[in-house]
Order: structure tokens, then sequence, then C-alpha cells
């Protein structure tokens, strides 16, 4: 019989991946199995063949299967197998198989820092900070080891060690942007200066990629706004914007005519039936625009003894995948109507109930606050009948200003790099909601950001009304709440509710001018609805 050298069958196999050639990788990977029945890394590539092609149940079995066969694999393989689980949202999976790989062994010294990059995905901090903290006593002294440590440190604390490794990263590799943006997150008022010259000095360099350029002009955005150096700041800003959406896909036309399409799918009438679940424990959709109040209501809402938070779960938008067997681009495209209509809502519920009950850990509520839910509001009442759904509203203007000056990871939020396009997302949102609102009367409570932010006690009393849940006192007192968080709004967190960001829009109104007209009935609107209760703001004190 022919000895199979099944080393260079792999090599084939991957190059063929490589290649997008899924066919030929998909056989090679089946003579694998064949010969190596234990070996989880072909059921690895199998489930990456069926998700590039958009056969999501496929790929998650295939990621199952490749998860049963982790206990004797090398380290190495075992990250790429709870890589591709955690691509597919099978978090709890992931988390477990990261359990086959030991920090403490020193044979796993070379996997440390890739390691604690999936734990912190999968919001373990504690875990990644461990994992960090050994490869550098073993001798990790790289640039990049300090500054996955100061993002982390950065979550969990104390602010004072974050600042330190972001520090150490910039010293250690001074051409990175992204640690030079992460050091303007963080650093002090009073540093701002020494940071925006060596930024500046940086930006010189010739062999800067785009990420570096982008990522350098949004940490000078940082810096000069908090300087109050609004005409600098706006230019900067621009710039990075401007870098970042050259490099990034995104078609208004077509995102319009997507929620065209989502609208046209769910008229009155859409939640008439409705998915058959059990009720023992009832999730809380917070959504809404990113960075628009969505994380400190989930800090309010965690204070109360009742209710876990979460994160930032994508269940809801993997089940929907997982149902109908194909899988969702980021940009929604005009077929999502048929995509919604088509979800069997009992199996989408069910399946939703059923991968959160882990994060859940036997709570009767639970927040699972993606602000890109907003999306999937009427699926999620059809799906899940039970449900709580509260959507953060903003003034338009500072929703917009909050995305712009927002640098996102890559493919996530591709709106928000362009003024218009960025507005035309505004409008298709609202009326999104709005729809929503018809076909589902009283089943979506409101919450401006300005009431919660100028009078939190009225708003949680009414929050914890529509959920239904006895009244707690002290829960809007959020330096009390010290569950880890890892948006965006993490360091601001660390202070009490305040209204200074009520109006921010307002330093740079020439600059969001455009952005003005193409919105201004839906500002006039807002501001209508507003008026008795808007905070005037200063100019200079947003």
């Amino acid at each position: 019989m022919q000895q199979i050298d099944l080393p260079a069958l792999w090599q084939q196999a991957l190059a063929h991946f490589q290649q997008q050639r899924y066919a030929e990788a998909e056989a090679l990977c089946f003579q694998l199995i064949q010969h190596a029945p234990g070996n989880p890394m072909a059921y690895t590539m199998l489930a990456r063949t069926c998700h590039a092609v958009g056969l999501t149940r496929e790929a998650t079995s295939n990621a199952f299967l490749a998860g049963q066969r982790v206990a004797n694999a090398a380290a190495a393989d075992v990250l790429e197998v709870a890589s591709v689980l955690t691509e597919l949202g099978e978090n709890q999976l992931a988390h477990a198989v990261l359990g086959f790989v030991s920090p403490e062994d020193p044979a796993n010294a070379g996997v440390l820092l890739p390691l604690a990059k999936l734990y912190s995905t999968l919001e373990d901090q504690p875990m990644a900070l461990r994992c960090i903290e050994l490869a550098r006593a073993r001798g990790d002294d790289s640039a990049f080891a300090a500054h996955i440590q100061g993002i982390v440190q950065s979550f969990l604390g104390p602010i004072e060690a974050a600042v330190a490794a972001s520090e150490e990263s910039v010293a250690k590799d001074p051409h990175h942007g992204h640690a030079h943006w992460f050091a303007a997150q963080v650093g002090r008022k009073d540093s701002a200066r020494e940071r925006l010259a060596r930024m500046r000095e940086v930006l010189q360099h010739p062999g800067l990629d785009n990420d570096d350029i982008t990522y350098l002009h949004y940490g000078l955005f940082k810096e000069l706004d908090t300087l109050g150096e609004t005409d600098e700041a706006w230019a900067s800003l621009m710039a990075g914007a401007h870098a970042r959406r050259s490099v990034t896909k995104h078609d208004a036309a077509q995102e319009t005519a997507a929620y065209d399409a989502l609208i046209a799918a769910t008229p009155k009438g859409f939640l008439d039936a409705c998915g058959d679940v059990p009720r023992d424990a009832t999730p809380i959709f917070v959504v809404g625009m990113p960075r628009t109040g969505t994380t400190l209501l989930e800090r309010i809402l965690g204070n109360h003894p009742q209710i876990k938070t979460c994160g930032e779960l994508n269940d809801f938008r993997q089940q929907m995948q997982w149902v109908n067997n194909r899988r969702l681009s980021l940009t929604l495209d005009p077929g999502i109507g048929d995509y919604v209509a088509r979800l069997d809502p009992t199996l989408l519920g069910n399946r939703y109930l059923a991968k959160t009950a882990w994060v859940a850990d036997g709570n009767a509520f639970y927040v699972d606050k993606h602000p890109m839910n907003f999306q999937w509001c009427g699926a999620i009442l059809k799906a899940l009948p039970h449900a709580r759904i509260i959507h953060l509203r903003r003034h338009p203007l500072d929703s917009c200003f909050s995305n712009l000056k927002e640098l996102f990871a890559h493919h996530y939020y591709p709106y928000s790099y362009a003024l218009d396009e960025l507005a035309t997302h505004y409008r298709n949102y609202a009326r999104l909601m709005q729809h929503w609102h018809a076909i589902a009367p009283g089943r979506i409570l409101d919450v401006r950001y300005e009431d919660l932010a100028s009078q939190p006690d009225v708003e949680a009393r009414r929050v914890q009304a529509y959920l239904g849940l006895r009244e707690v006192e002290g829960v809007t007192d959020i330096l009390a709440n010290k569950t880890v968080t890892t948006t965006a709004s993490t360091l601001q967190l660390r202070q009490p509710i305040h209204t200074r960001n009520i109006g921010g829009w307002r330093r740079y109104a020439a600059g969001m001018a455009p952005v003005q007209a193409l919105l201004a009935d839906l500002v006039h609107d807002y501001e209508a609805e507003l008026a008795p209760a808007l905070p005037r703001v200063a100019a200079g004190d947003a």
C-alpha cells in the first residue's frame, strides 16, 4: 500500500484554499481525514471553506468536529481551531478549546500573545492579561506585547498601567500608528503637546502604510480636540477619514436599497405569527447607532440585581445565518428582505437562547448590547416574542459626529468615513426604527441620550417599569459597576454620568455643515421634541 505524505497533502490543500480553489481544497481535506481522522486541521479548513462560500451550517458542523479533536493537538493548531469557532460565533466552545493550551507550560511560550488576543476577543480579559504577563516575563519585550498589554489594561485598569504600556510600545516602535493612536486615547492632557509633536514627526516618514497614516491622523484629532484646537483637529479628522475610506468598501445607494427591501419584507402583520420559545430567560436588546449612549445604559442596567450584562453579542446575527444557511455580509444588500422573510422564527429563537445561555449564566434577564441589532428588531420580536428592546436615540448631529470621530475596526461601520454616506446611513437608520415602531407599537422603548445624561434616575425608573422589574435605587451609580467593558466607551465610564457630550458637534459646526444640511428635517424634528429639556451648551463646554 502506497504511503501517503500527509504534510505534503496538507500543504497542497492549504495552497488551494489560499488561491480560493475551494473544491480542490475540500477534496484534499477529505483525503486527510480519511488517513488521519484524529487530526483537527482538515476539519478546520473544511469549516473555513464552507464559511467562505456561505454555508454556515456546514462550517459550524466542521468547526465542532475540529473542536472535538484538539486534546492532543499542537498549541498553534488549537488556536487555529478556536479562531474559526470564534469567527462562527461559537464562543463558548472556542473558550473551552483554548483551555487545552496551558499558558504556564514553557513549551507554549511562542503562542502566548496570539492566545491573549483570542481570550480578549472572547471577553476573558483577566486571562488575556495573564498570558501577556507570562509572555513578557519570559523575555518578550516587543512593541506588540506592550501594545496589547496596554489595550487589555485599559479594559481592566488601572489606567496608569495602560498609559505606561502604551508609551513603552511607542518607544519600541515609533512608526506604529496604532500605538500612537492608543497613547492619545489614554494619555494625560498635560503631555498632549509631546504626543502631538512625535506624531507629526512620524507622519513625515515616507514608509508609512495606510493603516499607520489613518491611526496617526485620528490620534492627532484626539489630542487637538482635547486641547480645543478645533480647526487643526478637524483637518486631521478629515485626513484620517479619507485614508480609511480609501480602503473601505461601501455603497450608500446599495445600503438604501437594502433598507427599502427590509422594510418591504416586514409589513404590518409580520409579527402575527411568532416563534414558540421558552420564556424562563428574557433577553434585553439595547440598540441604536454606535457611540450614542448604549454602553451607558448597559452599565445602569448592570447595576440591577436581576440583570446580567453580556456585552456586544453577535449571536442573533450568527443564528440568522445558521437558520438560513447563508452568510450575511457586514454591509447589507437588497436581498436582505427575502432573507429575513425566510427565517424560521421558532428555530431562530431557540438557537439564540441556547447559544447565549452560557453568558446569561442562569439570570432571568440579560443584556445583549450590540448596537447594530437595530437592523433586526422585527426578526428579534418575531423569534423572541418576550424579548425587550431598548432603543437609544441621540441628536442626529451628535450621533453622526460621534461615529465620524471614532476609528472603528476594519470593515465595521463603513459608512462613517464620508460625510454624505454618514448622513445617508443616519437617515436609513432613523426610518428603519420608525418602521419597527409602526409594526410593533409599544414593543420598543425609546430612550433619549440627552434625558439619560441629564436626568438618569428618572430614565432608570422608566426603563425598569418597561422591563417589569422592581425599582432599585442607585442603579445610576455607574462607578459602582465593576463589570469589564471593551467598547470604545471604556475610558469614559470611569467618571460619573455627565452632560458634557451633549451638543459636542457644535464645536465643529462648520465642518459638519454638509451633514446638517442633508439631515435638516430630522434635526429640526429632534430639536423640537427635545427643546424643553435641552441643556444650553456653550461651544467650549461640550
